[in-house]
């Protein structure tokens, strides 16, 4: 039996989603990687994750993860053009991550639009195709010898960024999601 305390905290945790705010990896491999970045959307109040790969095994580590999956919408897609034709369509700005003269630091991206944020592969980043469809490409400043962070890591801090911009507004005050699709997942969520 679900207790009251519990009922409250799933209504609470639902005010908080971020419905225009969601995160695209393009064929990350590594179940560590997934998991952790699943982990960060939950915390984070991202809903909606969308996996770009052939198959649709995740791989994911329930150690890793703490179980943040089952509380995510995970959705698939075999190519990355049609996902990210699929979020274009749905009016969400295209933010991918990759190393270029031309990205900019994300403390200077508006995370407070529609946004998808477009994270890729350990070892190749984001396809050509991603940056095809990308508004704007965004980098994490780094001082050190290293260019970049290990994927789940540079997630988990671009998504802070997001929830910094997002809370200055007060979209974590009010609920973002609508009504009908909050139901459902509370009722989901309840029996889980």
């Amino acid at each position: 039996m679900v207790t009251f305390s519990r009922l409250r905290r799933i209504a609470g945790v639902l005010k908080k989603r971020q419905p225009d705010l969601v995160v695209v990896m393009e064929n990350i491999k590594n179940p560590h990687n997934v998991s952790a970045i699943l982990r960060s959307c939950d915390a984070f109040g991202i809903q909606d994750v969308y996996v770009i790969k052939q198959d649709k095994a995740l791989g994911v580590s329930k150690r890793v993860s703490s179980g943040a999956h089952k509380w995510l919408d995970i959705h698939f897609f075999s190519d990355t053009e049609s996902c990210l034709k699929y979020l274009k369509d749905h009016g969400f700005k295209i933010y991918v991550t990759h190393l270029s003269s031309e990205a900019i630091d994300i403390r200077r991206a508006d995370f407070t639009k529609k946004v998808a944020i477009v994270v890729g592969s350990e070892l190749e980043g984001v396809s050509d195709s991603a940056l095809k469809y990308a508004d704007l490409n965004i980098i994490i400043p780094i001082v050190g010898f290293v260019q970049s962070f290990n994927v789940s890591v540079a997630t988990a801090i671009i998504l802070y960024e997001a929830f910094r911009q997002r809370d200055e507004k007060g979209y974590y005050k009010r609920a973002r999601m609508d009504k009908k699709r909050r139901k459902i997942l509370f009722k989901k969520w309840a029996n889980l």
